[in-house]
């Protein structure tokens, strides 16, 4: 997590406004995430690290990397 406040960091200093997805909240927690557009769908599990673009989601012994793009939400499982 901490290359990415480096690369957020440098882009504050060079005057473009870094964007924040909330990576930071749900990374390490268990998540309902919601799909949706051509690949409709949920998937449980927890998430790993996400990325600019894509979320790594471990689902027992399986690992999912999903796109961004595709996620309609993400949802805290208590």
């Amino acid at each position: 997590m901490t290359e990415g406040l480096a690369t957020q960091a440098s882009k504050e200093k060079q005057g473009k406004k870094a964007r924040n997805d909330f990576s930071e909240e749900y990374s390490g927690k268990n998540v309902t995430i919601v799909l949706g557009a051509g690949n409709p769908g949920v998937l449980r599990g927890r998430v790993e690290v996400a990325s600019r673009y894509w979320v790594k989601v471990s689902i027992g012994q399986r690992v999912v990397y999903v796109n961004k793009a595709w996620i309609v939400s993400i949802e805290p499982v208590a």
